[in-house]
């Protein structure tokens, strides 16, 4: 059977918010794409962060002033370690670092020459969520029973 990669299962469609945006934007982003976490980029489009539901709790927890807490720029705010993963990456890696951090979703990244720092250079190339891989392991294991059943027949 193949092992399946980090590219072949990620979700390719990365919906991300500037590093100078409010939270009210990022709010206003994750509502109309019923999404639960942002990438966060620099004018140049690589990562710099992840705004998620959890960072936004925190800010709401940390705020006393809700209004002018949404005026505040998402950079404040965004979670700036993201845990991201490599698309040539077999998928049980990514479990395995999912589990390990306890983190729901990996920002799929690939690297570029230049920049004084590593996460200069990462540009977001996908989304791979739990969900993504129950997915594509539930479509996985319902073909070994259909190729199974019909080599038994």
């Amino acid at each position: 059977m193949q092992t399946l990669t980090v590219a072949d299962v990620m979700n390719s469609r990365v919906i991300s918010i500037s590093d100078e945006a409010t939270l009210g934007e990022a709010i206003d982003q994750l509502r109309q794409n019923k999404i639960s976490a942002l990438v966060v980029v620099d004018h140049s489009g690589h990562m710099v962060g992840l705004i998620s539901q959890t960072d936004l709790l925190r800010a709401l927890q940390q705020s006393k002033d809700s209004p002018s807490m949404l005026a505040s720029a998402v950079s404040q705010y965004m979670t700036r370690d993201v845990v991201s993963v490599a698309p040539h990456k077999t998928l049980d890696y990514a479990m395995r670092t999912l589990n390990d951090h306890h983190i729901h979703r990996l920002v799929v990244v690939e690297t570029h020459d230049g920049g004084r720092f590593v996460t200069d250079r990462m540009m977001p190339v996908g989304i791979l969520s739990q969900t993504d891989i129950v997915r594509a392991l539930i479509g996985k294991l319902g073909t070994a029973q259909e190729i199974e059943a019909t080599t038994s027949a």
